[in-house]
């Protein structure tokens, strides 16, 4: 594989050549154009391919610059389903995450070479993150199959990038924690949309009817998750 820089006045591209590939695709991916390309493919095509497509490479960046993920940790502040709470970082004899209704201590062992702090901070706050998760899925479980006449099994708290949630034909629901950072009237959508299924195992419009009967702002959920799912990061 080959690869060339382009500059033009309104962006720059990579050019990647591949004698796998066989035909020319445009891709925007964090931040950044690039255009993969049989090998040996016109120099001059390319160019001008990106030159027609230059309105939808433009509206593409230009999101990915609206969706910058906001700088949690420096800011002193974590979200947590409808608030927002204070973050401290200490170093202490071990490591050790305290909180109360206000505010989350993160204190990392002295032990850790700094070299390692983020990560075992990054750690610390995620396995928090979970338990908070854990306690209240199970309550919003447990709230809405009562009204929905299911019973679930198992919950699990998952660690997923490209899924908030699941259920298996076990009744297993699974769900992923950072659902704790999006506001509780979303997170509680992914519980229906996950209890629905112990209903109908599919994506059918019978399956989409049952979510709407029970949580009518389920659209508006969705597209929430969408828009927003970069800022449910740490």
């Amino acid at each position: 594989m080959s690869a060339l820089k382009i500059e033009t006045e309104q962006f720059s591209y990579t050019v990647h050549y591949s004698s796998r590939r066989r035909s020319v695709a445009l891709q925007v991916k964090q931040g950044q154009l690039t255009v993969r390309a049989p090998l040996g493919y016109n120099l001059a095509d390319i160019k001008k391919l990106v030159q027609q497509k230059q309105q939808w490479v433009i509206k593409h960046l230009q999101q990915v610059k609206q969706q910058i993920r906001p700088q949690w940790l420096a800011g002193q502040q974590l979200p947590l389903l409808d608030s927002t709470i204070g973050l401290t970082r200490l170093r202490g004899a071990k490591s050790v995450v305290l909180h109360d209704e206000h505010n989350i201590t993160v204190i990392v062992s002295s032990r850790v070479q700094p070299q390692r702090y983020q990560k075992v901070l990054l750690t610390l706050l995620q396995k928090w993150y979970q338990e908070q998760a854990f306690s209240w899925f199970a309550e919003r479980v447990f709230y809405w199959q009562n009204k929905m006449n299911v019973r679930s099994g198992n919950i699990i708290i998952g660690n997923w990038r490209t899924k908030w949630g699941y259920c298996k034909s076990t009744a297993e629901l699974g769900f992923n924690w950072r659902l704790m950072m999006a506001p509780a009237w979303v997170a509680d959508y992914v519980v229906v949309h996950e209890l629905a299924h112990l209903k109908h195992l599919n994506h059918s419009p019978r399956f989409w009817q049952l979510v709407g009967v029970y949580y009518p702002q389920a659209e508006q959920a969705k597209a929430w998750l969408k828009q927003n799912q970069h800022l449910l990061e740490l």
